[in-house]
């Protein structure tokens, strides 16, 4: 009998989400390795979906169960809360019905009490859970300021949270800081570290190809490519495309979030010709897209050091392209950037130190074809899907049960 397998999580797709296109590489994987392999997420209701699809379908031999959820648009806080829970509401059912016994369950964070409905399911079914933190919740709330962790919701949801953590059967998370502060705060006794990894397979081009096809072959392209939401500050960015109106660089800025928007009526008002704004890029011109960068950004705020890690800079690597990194903290990205030599790295407000740093490779562009060569070469060694992946297996393999 093959190994049964399900997972959770509320993007799939053909939404574009990057965790939902992080478990399907995982989910095609395992299905092609023989499990029997199953996904059940949400309704999309991701800004740009014109496709529905359907509830019940078979993708690349993975079985792919679409449950019952609201589609309010994602602008919308109170919408797109709804969604949640009332995807939430179907996936209790589901795991309390549909999941077998000798299952295993492989849960992300999305939505966050995902994990609660699998530890009710495990413990009536008995069938075993594996959680992925991907986005720590309660604990984005208050990094983010949307509560300060005192109030009553905030406190039940933590509290909640961590029971239903702590009855997996194996936990992982994205990196050293997530993991940490997992056991630290809320009492794990271990903590897998398995890091994200960019799901499409790409070759990068040679450095100038892909922004000469768009006419940009004259300027240096900074480039920062998707969600630009709370969790990602844009004063610093906009300080350094002021302080170079006047120079040939471009900032393009690809995606959506409440922070792109602001940043965009920000350039408007103030007549910036410098910076170009552009939704996600299509999944099928990805690889073209992200090599269309001389120097890609990822901005981290120091707030969220223990609860997310960006997963735009595993994209980042495999174009084989050099990290703008702009934050306060110590993190895995900043401790690669420092060993390894794969970009440069900056604190939040550090616009005119920035803008000096990309003057400097407009008169030799050299150090950007070094760290290019240096981030495709860590991608393949640490960061490769397929070596991640790997590290998914044997975990769910070789974990003990409770």
């Amino acid at each position: 009998m093959p190994e049964k397998l399900t997972i959770l999580n509320q993007q799939y797709p053909p939404e574009t989400a990057s965790t939902g296109q992080i478990f399907c590489a995982i989910a095609e994987n395992f299905a092609r390795r023989g499990w029997q392999t199953t996904v059940v997420t949400g309704d999309p209701y991701y800004p740009g979906m014109t496709e529905k699809p359907p509830r019940r379908e078979t993708r690349n031999s993975v079985a792919v169960k679409r449950l019952w959820n609201t589609k309010f648009p994602k602008s919308s806080f109170a919408g797109k809360l709804f969604n949640l829970i009332t995807f939430e509401i179907s996936l209790f059912f589901y795991c309390v019905f549909h999941i077998g016994k000798n299952e295993k369950v492989l849960v992300g964070t999305a939505p966050p009490l995902a994990v609660v409905c699998a530890k009710i399911g495990k413990r009536l079914r008995g069938y075993q859970v594996y959680l992925t933190v991907q986005d720590l919740y309660p604990d984005v709330l208050k990094a983010s300021g949307m509560s300060d962790g005192t109030g009553f919701t905030y406190r039940f949801l933590r509290r909640t949270m961590g029971g239903a953590m702590r009855r997996c059967d194996a936990v992982a998370s994205l990196s050293h800081e997530m993991c940490a502060h997992l056991q630290a705060e809320y009492g794990l006794p271990q903590v897998k570290l398995i890091p994200n990894f960019f799901p499409e397979q790409i070759e990068p081009l040679p450095r100038g190809e892909a922004k000469a096809a768009r006419g940009w072959g004259d300027r240096l392209v900074v480039q920062y490519s998707g969600n630009f939401g709370v969790a990602h500050e844009f004063q610093t960015l906009l300080g350094a495309a002021r302080l170079l109106k006047d120079e040939p660089v471009l900032f393009q800025i690809a995606g959506a979030g409440s922070n792109y928007f602001k940043f965009k009526d920000a350039c408007e008002k103030e007549g910036l010709q410098n910076v170009r704004f552009e939704g996600y890029a299509p999944a099928s011109e990805l690889g073209r897209h992200l090599s269309a960068a001389d120097l890609s950004v990822v901005v981290f705020s120091a707030a969220f050091q223990n609860v997310l890690l960006p997963s735009k800079y595993y994209g980042i690597l495999a174009s084989g392209r050099g990290t703008l990194l702009i934050s306060s903290c110590e993190s895995d990205i900043a401790r690669d950037i420092d060993r390894e030599h794969v970009g440069v790295r900056f604190r939040e407000g550090e616009s005119e130190q920035i803008a000096e740093a990309l003057r400097a490779l407009l008169r030799d562009g050299a150090p950007l074809d070094e760290m290019g060569r240096r981030a495709r070469a860590l991608y393949q060694a640490k960061y490769a899907r397929e070596a991640v992946i790997e590290k998914y297996r044997e975990w769910l393999e070789t974990s003990r049960p409770e």
